[in-house]
């Protein structure tokens, strides 16, 4: 037998951003608990408005079921004396356990022999079992701010005022917050503040529609988000895009009507992202569009309450708004006389991380390491680039970004507005516009070639200075963006295809740190850095669905490149390429033996203690099967060279594969470990040379195969 479990806390009107993680919670909580009791479920659902968390789960199993458990006793030399009788250890733990002596045991262990016996646990009823783990869940919720209206150490986000708990029809003792759960919920505040008796679990979403309130999230987001299309297309718009504003929207209801209010044209003379900016930071407006795009003088407002007094609630919104829409023109105008280049020296007075300088030292870092950035990825857009790298930070002495919190969001992109309308070319103004995309793994990448240059120095320069300056990342703890910023210009590599090689670009981030402070040290600065890059890129590969022995062989390779070896990591689009390909050629069926050589290849070398020498002599190669194996190195070299060049790997894995018999054939009658000196380091000389031409794409020895694990 099953039936519906439902458990509601209410509460004083919680913040928006408070209730998405609190319903997480609850659901991670009470799977887990049921899990840990025994009983059997369906769907777990949450349901929440700003006057209340819910838990809503199907078909609950309405009793534990039975289980027998073996527990083990006392040691057997323990649990009986010399003539084989108990001794008292062992019948405490049979009257412990609530066991006869007929069903004690002797069972062997690895520690000695002990006694067992077999328990059999009764289950308990669901409803004794859920009122403890109910009242947990609720007291155990995290905010980040929590408040306290009781006399003992309760404390939640708001204060709570009612709770429901019912398992189909019955109500389940369940307290906490110095309450005690019943049946009765509540109404819409104002609509219909009366109690209201739910009979059973299953009515809970049918008697709220009743009195006002729509108590499922993706319901009242929906009907919002009808209500808001419908009312910004009776002004001849539609509203722009904004599902952040939804969702936050949906949590500021219970009963929503979407109402439009309006504004003078002419504050459309403000760029688009101060007007949206404005209505929506903390009215929590929708802007309205054209069919072209172009904002319309008017705003759409969801209202939690029915359509009674709207002109009067309409016309407080205009006047709010009007007074943001004031203070965003004073701004504009204040800030359009300060052109970016006359603001640049101004820069020296801003701090940028303490210890690390100003936003003015900052800004010629950048104007270096943009021009090496573009000569890397982008030549034609290096002038542009550098030009947007002195005056991108500018835009922080500016009335619009300085302020206050409201228009912070809009650092660059107000930038990249101040600079066209200074008379700055497009590319450069756009580049400032994107220097700080993507912020997060949610947000586009910079579209211009100069903005993705731009973003991906300041990136590097921000990750090179929090090393410096201490500030790594640790655990989940990022308080200065730095995975952020890695990530990002991880993201703008592999997404735009972007070949940079990422620890050279590191070493010059990192140069005018070390120039300005002779004390840093170098190499171990530069040992975090790469760790640090390596992570980012693996964390990208396996995001895309690389398996994960598959992602250590790409990061493991060793690139030959004009600068000399580097790590396979190193390039991130290209890293990520070895990785698909490695893990789509692993159906050929020479793959997995190949391996298994390889990684044979791989121990006999790093059991080797002398010196290789410096090339292999072919005047050495005595045997005609280690002479057959230089020839087919020389002859894979050959073929791959190209291949290696153009990024084939399709093409290079299957002329390296041909190589497998000409090795096996080596190991059956070569005696790599000669007892000559120069004879055995010349083979492995070879060997090492054959596991070189690999390791360009891949470690094979970071594969785990079905062969290896057979062994």
């Amino acid at each position: 037998m099953s039936r519906d479990l439902l458990f509601e806390i209410g509460a004083e009107e919680l913040p928006a951003g408070y209730i998405p993680p609190a319903l997480e919670q609850l659901e991670r909580g009470i799977t887990a608990g049921l899990a840990d009791a025994r009983l059997a479920h369906g769907a777990v659902r949450t349901r929440a408005t700003p006057r209340r968390l819910a838990l809503y789960v199907e078909s609950l199993e309405e009793r534990q079921p039975d289980r027998d458990e073996e527990v083990m006793g006392p040691a057997a030399r323990v649990a009986y004396d010399a003539e084989g009788r108990p001794t008292k250890a062992l019948l405490g733990f049979c009257q412990g356990k609530g066991a006869d002596l007929a069903d004690v045991r002797r069972v062997e262990t690895p520690k000695g022999e002990y006694v067992a016996v077999t328990v059999h646990q009764a289950g308990r009823p669901a409803s004794e079992v859920l009122p403890a783990l109910l009242a947990g869940l609720a007291r155990g919720l995290t905010f980040p701010k929590v408040m306290r209206w009781l006399d003992d150490d309760t404390r939640f986000a708001r204060p709570v005022r009612w709770l429901v708990a019912l398992l189909g029809d019955e109500v389940l003792p369940v307290r906490a917050f110095g309450l005690e759960a019943g049946r009765e919920t509540r109404g819409h505040r104002f609509l219909s503040p009366a109690p209201v008796r739910l009979v059973r679990a299953q009515d809970y979403l049918a008697a709220l529609e009743q009195v006002s309130v729509v108590a499922a999230p993706l319901a009242l987001r929906a009907r919002i988000a009808k209500q808001v299309a419908a009312v910004a297309a009776e002004r001849g718009g539609r509203p722009v895009a904004d599902e952040e504003l939804l969702e936050i929207c949906s949590y500021l209801v219970e009963w929503p009507t979407a109402f439009a209010g309006s504004f003078d044209e002419h504050y459309l003379d403000l760029p688009r992202e101060v007007i949206v900016t404005a209505l929506r930071e903390h009215q929590r407006f929708f802007a309205v569009e054209r069919e072209d795009g172009g904002l319309l003088p008017c705003f759409i407002a969801v209202r939690n309450g029915d359509e009674r007094g709207l002109d009067v609630i309409r016309k407080g919104n205009e006047g709010v708004l009007i007074a943001r829409l004031e203070d965003a023109k004073f701004y504009w105008e204040a800030d359009l006389k300060h052109p970016p280049a006359a603001r640049v020296e101004a820069l020296a007075g801003v701090v940028w991380m303490e210890g690390l300088g100003s936003l003015r030292e900052k800004a010629a870092r950048l104007e270096t390491l943009a021009g090496l950035v573009a000569k890397w990825v982008a030549p034609a857009a290096a002038a542009a680039a550098t030009r947007a790298a002195l005056l991108c930070k500018t835009d922080l002495l500016s009335e619009m970004i300085g302020s206050g919190k409201e228009y912070a969001s809009l650092e660059g992109v107000m930038g990249g507005h101040y600079a066209r309308r200074a008379g700055e070319p497009e590319d450069v103004a756009a580049a400032i516009a994107e220097q700080y995309r993507p912020r997060g793994p949610a947000d586009s990448l910079p579209l211009s070639d100069a903005g993705a240059v731009l973003a991906i120095a300041d990136k590097l320069d921000h990750v090179a200075g929090a090393f410096v300056a201490g500030k790594v990342p640790s655990g989940s703890e990022d308080p200065y963006g730095v995975r952020r910023a890695a990530n990002g210009v991880v993201r703008i590599l592999v997404e735009r295809g972007l070949h940079l090689d990422l620890g050279e670009a590191t070493e010059q981030a990192l140069a005018p740190f070390l120039a300005a402070n002779a004390a840093l040290a170098k190499d171990e600065l530069l040992a975090k850095l790469g760790a640090f890059w390596r992570e980012r890129v693996r964390g990208t590969l396996e995001e895309r669905g690389v398996r994960y022995d598959a992602c250590e062989a790409a990061l493991e390779a060793r690139l030959a490149t004009e600068s000399g070896d580097r790590p396979g990591w190193c390039d991130p689009p290209d890293c990520l390429r070895r990785g698909q390909v490695m893990d789509v050629f692993r159906a050929d069926e020479r793959f997995e033996p190949l391996v298994v050589l390889f990684k044979r290849v791989a121990n006999i070398l790093a059991k080797a203690s002398e010196t290789l020498p410096d090339r292999l002599d072919p005047a050495r190669l005595a045997e005609p099967l280690e002479q057959e194996l230089a020839a087919a190195l020389e002859q894979a070299r050959s073929r791959t060279e190209p291949l290696w060049r153009t990024r084939d790997y399709e093409a290079i894995l299957p002329a390296l594969l041909e190589m497998e018999q000409v090795i096996h054939g080596f190991f059956d009658a070569v005696l790599v470990n000669a007892d000559d000196l120069p004879t055995r380091l010349n083979r492995l000389r070879l060997l090492s040379d054959v596991r070189a031409l690999f390791v360009r794409g891949w470690d094979l020895s970071k594969i785990v195969v079905e062969g290896e694990r057979a062994q």
